[in-house]
């Protein structure tokens, strides 16, 4: 479509470029002839040199200017009643050339081209423009035709013509190669989606299809025992309860990146102030610290109202607080800082845990990666987490960004602007 589109636009642009140019090429000629035909001085001297059988009776009267007869360039045609060239002799040797000019009486006070063959010369024409009009002097002269030769204009149109339709064929080229280059740029953003859609479903129905398999063993093995009480299965049915709270807030994750990916999950902001909001998502955070024998320090600094989606705050921090209890030890330490840096919100959440490789560091934030699919196993992670964490930040316009915690550790920043 692209390049059926440039053929046109070209087409077009070639088109009204020789029209213009031909119009502009021939106006200068076709006034001359007009103002020729007005000149009462002119004609009469013409009529003088064919009564007085006298080429060189004065032989430029008008000069080259409006209305004068460059003999080099036109040529006064008297023509009979009957069609017949009366002022053969006064033309001598042009008369030569013009030997097969008929008489056209249908389109008199009008431009006209005419192409005459050159016998001279073997496939060559003459080019001329033609201006007849009728004369009523009451001699033998009935009609006055003007002749202005043409050729070098032809010769200079055919040659820009040429050059045109070569400089078009050229950049139409060039305008297909960029096409498909700027198709194929276009492109890529789509293309992408794409592989990371067909990513997101293969690995989405990888994941359900694991709690799927194991509900449904248990619900299989129950039958096997038809005879036996809730207290003598209470594994399994633990098991498939615990699944389908997995299976749950899987595809709770799944609708929360699903609504983000199609602008439809809505940030519902108001004023908030940071203090209190961070002392009490942490409390929970602090207690399962100190049972877990972690240490847990909170420098909450941020006094300066700040305007969030509560909610969807709350839910990034308890994703980033509860990784951070998940991938440390005991003895390890985690900190949340909070505080007002430079129009921004900064919160940090670290840990003195395994350090995160770069390479994994590139790609932690997209959907289901996992760093140690094993561990995330025994944690329960899908690798969904940090990827709508990401996605809640991106959509209130601030940053998510994870480095190294000299000399051991990870920090996960986020930047909210304050406005």
């Amino acid at each position: 479509m692209n390049v059926a589109a440039f053929a046109v636009i070209f087409l077009l642009l070639g088109f009204i470029t020789l029209q213009l140019l031909q119009s502009s090429a021939y106006r200068q000629t076709d006034l001359s002839l007009s103002q020729m035909a007005d000149n009462d001085h002119l004609i009469q001297m013409e009529i003088n040199r064919y009564q007085q059988n006298n080429p060189f009776l004065d032989q430029n009267p008008g000069g080259d200017g409006p209305g004068g007869n460059n003999r080099f360039n036109t040529q006064i045609i008297l023509w009979s009643k009957e069609g017949t060239i009366l002022n053969k002799e006064v033309l001598g040797g042009r008369f030569t050339e013009l030997d097969k000019l008929t008489l056209d009486k249908e389109h008199l006070n009008a431009v006209k081209t005419l192409n005459i063959s050159d016998e001279t010369v073997p496939n060559q024409k003459l080019y001329f423009r033609s201006y007849t009009i009728r004369y009523d002097g009451g001699t033998d002269i009935s009609y006055i035709q003007f002749l202005a030769n043409t050729n070098q204009i032809v010769d200079s149109m055919s040659t820009f013509e040429t050059t045109l339709i070569i400089c078009m064929v050229i950049f139409w080229l060039i305008s297909i190669g960029i096409s498909f280059y700027l198709s194929k740029m276009n492109m890529q953003p789509v293309m992408n989606s794409w592989r990371k859609q067909q990513e997101f479903v293969e690995n989405a129905s990888h994941e359900l299809r694991t709690p799927l398999a194991i509900i449904q063993n248990s619900l299989q093995q129950l039958f096997t025992k038809p005879d036996h009480t809730i207290l003598e299965e209470s594994e399994p049915i633990a098991q498939a309860l615990n699944e389908t709270r997995r299976l749950s807030g899987l595809t709770n994750d799944l609708l929360t990146l699903a609504r983000s990916d199609s602008n439809q999950l809505l940030l519902e902001k108001e004023s908030l102030d940071p203090q209190p909001f961070i002392q009490q998502l942490v409390q929970p955070f602090q207690e399962i610290a100190e049972m877990a024998g972690k240490q847990f320090v909170l420098e909450n600094f941020a006094k300066d109202p700040v305007l969030i989606d509560e909610k969807r705050i709350h839910q990034v921090l308890v994703i980033l607080l509860d990784n951070a209890l998940k991938y440390t030890e005991a003895a390890d330490k985690i900190v949340l800082q909070s505080e007002i840096s430079n129009n921004d919100w900064l919160i940090e959440v670290k840990n003195s845990g395994p350090a995160i490789s770069d390479e994994d560091k590139q790609h932690i934030f997209e959907r289901f990666y996992r760093e140690d699919r094993s561990r995330s196993k025994e944690t329960g992670g899908y690798g969904l987490g940090l990827a709508i964490a990401q996605q809640i930040i991106t959509q209130h316009k601030g940053k998510l960004t994870v480095r190294d915690w000299q000399p051991k550790g990870v920090i996960f920043q986020i930047r909210l602007p304050l406005k």
